[in-house]
């Protein structure tokens, strides 16, 4: 009877045993999908933001990733720092391995918590809802401490100063050691062949040189050309002959959309570009005087709004004359600006709302209104990139409560193809007077 008891309890003992050891293999934390690389630099946390930081030693960091998971029902003891080490497979058994610097979580790119902190202090980051890591010391010469919260984090570990490891590094975390490949550092693809296989030069290979330099050579000769051209044609611009007025009655050709195409009366120039200038990020306040200019600047706002834009052109000039202090002289420009869009003066409006945006005191109130109008002009023009920054310009004043009219953005486009049309129209008037002066420029020197 006493021998079954032993040999059951020698039974039980054995089932026991196995049941704790399948629990504590599921129930122990696992750090997997490990990954290492070299690095040149690192994102460490510098107050609020990051800043990137380079290795102290000259040399790239070793960076290793990893998922490490603490099942519910584990546990895992705060880390040292100091006990997070890494060696190289090949070296000796008597190396002395090499301690973490830094410790961080991977979102996209891996990001990493300040190596030092004060006693007592905790410098965390969050993950959503699946962990965050945190570091802390007990003491003010206690060592720093890795510890997690949560399901699972993504955890990064820097090491300065390994110098070469090999093809694979050995990781000791927590009492285990883990063998992690490392990710080779891909050689320029120029640089091995070059060392494979040196080019040898063939007599076909000068031949297609000398052709490519030839073909380089005559399209650096036309686009001088052009650029010749170009350039008298706009210096000498001033002889070239007016476009002929248009007769009272003659009747206006109507376009597809209904609106009667007329040649605009005003002086056909180039549209001003986009500067730096122009690109504001930051406004201030509407200042509380207007200047000597109050009176004119009050009335040309209400001529403004009744849609007597010339009226309001003509006030408004009176009170830049007199004087008007930089914010309302910033809005006066603006104004200007959009009674010579509303008459479909375009290049003049054009000049007002850039001298608006490039004034030395700009308000949002100003702002808006002449980034709004410009962006819809230089889009008509074809001028992508200064749209673009018109439109950038409006989308940081968002907040402020002003929109363009649909009818008003309508006329403004309208404005803006016939100013358009007007400019392609004289530009093409330009090349053929520049032609045909040319050829009769070489006419009469082979008669003499």
């Amino acid at each position: 009877m006493r021998v079954m008891a032993s040999a059951l309890l020698v039974l039980l003992t054995a089932v026991w045993s196995q049941l704790a050891a399948g629990r504590s293999s599921t129930d122990s934390w696992t750090l997997t999908a490990l990954k290492a690389q070299m690095v040149p630099a690192i994102w460490v946390l510098d107050g609020k933001e990051y800043v990137r930081q380079p290795p102290p030693a000259g040399e790239n960091f070793l960076e290793i990733q990893g998922r490490l998971t603490v099942p519910p029902g584990a546990l895992l003891d705060p880390v040292a720092l100091s006990e997070i080490r890494v060696r190289s497979t090949r070296s000796a058994a008597g190396t002395k391995p090499q301690s973490a610097f830094v410790v961080g979580l991977s979102i996209l790119m891996c990001h990493y918590l300040p190596p030092e902190t004060r006693a007592h202090d905790l410098s965390r980051r969050a993950v959503g809802h699946d962990g965050s890591l945190g570091l802390s010391r007990d003491g003010a010469g206690a060592p720093l401490k890795l510890a997690i919260e949560g399901s699972h984090v993504d955890l990064c570990i820097a090491f300065a100063g390994t110098g070469r490891t090999g093809g694979s590094v050995l990781l000791e975390f927590a009492g285990r050691s883990f063998t992690v490949p490392l990710t080779p550092t891909e050689r320029p693809r120029q640089a091995v062949n070059a060392a494979a296989d040196p080019p040898t030069k063939s007599y076909w290979d000068g031949l297609l040189s000398s052709r490519a330099a030839l073909i380089a050579g005559l399209g650096l000769l036309i686009l001088g050309l052009g650029a010749l051209a170009i350039w008298w044609w706009r210096t000498h611009r001033a002889l070239l002959p007016a476009t002929p007025a248009k007769s009272p009655d003659e009747p206006d050709v109507a376009t597809d959309d209904g609106a009667a195409s007329r040649t605009p009366e005003y002086e056909l120039v180039e549209p001003e570009r986009v500067s730096s200038e122009h690109c504001r990020t930051s406004f201030v306040r509407v200042g509380a005087s207007a200047g000597p200019g109050k009176t004119d600047f009050e009335a040309a706002l209400r001529a403004l709004q009744g849609e007597r834009f010339a009226d309001a052109d003509s006030l408004l000039e009176q009170a830049i004359g007199k004087g008007l202090l930089a914010t309302f002289e910033c809005g006066a420009w603006s104004m200007r600006g959009q009674a010579a869009a509303a008459i479909g003066e375009i290049p003049r409006a054009i000049a007002y709302f850039l001298k608006a945006l490039g004034g030395p005191e700009v308000t949002a109130q100003a702002a808006l209104p002449a980034a709004m109008h410009l962006a819809v002009i230089y889009r008509e023009l074809g001028l992508r990139a200064d749209a673009e920054k018109m439109e950038a310009v409006a989308t940081t004043l968002k907040s402020v409560n002003i929109t363009l009219d649909p009818e008003v953005t309508r006329r403004l486009k309208q404005s803006t193809q016939a100013y358009r049309r007007a400019l392609r129209a004289t530009r093409l008037t330009g090349l053929k007077a520049l032609a045909e002066r040319l050829l009769h420029r070489s006419r009469s020197t082979s008669a003499t």
